[in-house]
């Protein structure tokens, strides 16, 4: 990737290189209230397959090759809330139409789920995330 290349070279020599990303999982949509969550079901994460497939094969590349040297690897979950099952649509509309897929069934039942738990309701989705940690050989 062109990316990885930009970043190598400006990297210090022994420096650290980071990757962070969202792992193209799907992600659970939950109705979140004072008595706890409560499932819509799963968002699509899908569409950058290709893309993460890509980003993972350089790395293991230039790993192999011998230019850079992992020294850590993690997953964890980060999640985003709204306030509204509204307000979450219109940010899948404007910022994620190209990364995640929200299916109608589970943009209905959100719906259900937050009508039916009225002011104290609101809506996260949790993403699950790699961070890798590379130093320059």
């Amino acid at each position: 990737m062109h990316a990885l290349q930009e970043a190598r070279r400006v990297l210090a020599p022994a420096g650290t290189l980071i990757d962070l990303r969202p792992i193209c999982v799907d992600a659970p949509l939950e109705i979140l209230t004072p008595q706890g969550s409560h499932s819509a079901g799963l968002v699509d994460m899908s569409p950058d397959i290709a893309d993460d497939i890509a980003a993972d094969n350089t790395f293991k590349e230039a790993v192999a090759a011998g230019s850079l040297k992992q020294v850590k690897l993690e997953e964890f979950d980060f999640a985003y809330y709204w306030e509204t099952v509204d307000g979450m649509k219109a940010d899948f509309e404007d910022r994620w139409k190209d990364d995640a897929i929200l299916p109608a069934g589970v943009l209905r039942k959100a719906r259900r789920l937050f009508k039916a738990h009225g002011l104290d309701a609101r809506v996260r989705l949790r993403i699950r995330m790699r961070l890798s940690a590379y130093r320059q050989a």
